[in-house]
């Protein structure tokens, strides 16, 4: 099997178990936690976020789901004319986590969270967040050896 199509099945896999992972945990919170009340920092509470991220924009639901519709647009845009971004597992964790939030938008009108670290979040929002930092890191490499 050549090395392109291991990465590809790799990734395919990787990008599975994570939006398994999310699903899963969001249905344990829904029937195992106990719905916000006074949280302390961290512990786990059911919250249902209408907004984006740490419930901003909380009171335009729609204007939330057209950020999530417009982010997976930009990104699969960059995927489509870059095929090294395609390749990064950091993009990999960007799809689940993207895939993961606008699933919950989509079926419910709003986003299942379950973590309380500050601010409410999930797990596709820690997908998220690792896969931001790997495409940094990954531009910030590039940029260095172009020079």
């Amino acid at each position: 099997m050549s090395r392109y199509i291991r990465n590809i099945a790799g990734r395919s896999i990787i990008f599975v178990l994570l939006l398994l992972f999310d699903r899963t945990t969001k249905y344990w919170a829904e029937f195992s936690l106990p719905e916000r009340g006074n949280v302390v920092f961290p512990s786990f509470a059911l919250h249902y976020n209408n907004g984006i991220s740490f419930s901003l924009l909380k009171n335009y639901p729609h204007v939330s789901l057209a950020t999530a519709i417009l982010g997976i647009f930009t990104l699969g845009f960059f995927c489509i004319k870059d095929a090294a971004l395609r390749s990064l597992y950091g993009v990999t964790f960007l799809w689940a986590g993207a895939l993961g939030n606008l699933a919950d938008r989509l079926l419910y009108g709003y986003v299942v969270d379950w973590i309380y670290v500050g601010g409410f979040i999930n797990a596709a929002d820690i997908w998220l967040s690792i896969g931001g930092v790997l495409v940094l890191i990954y531009c910030v490499k590039i940029n260095r050896s172009l020079k």
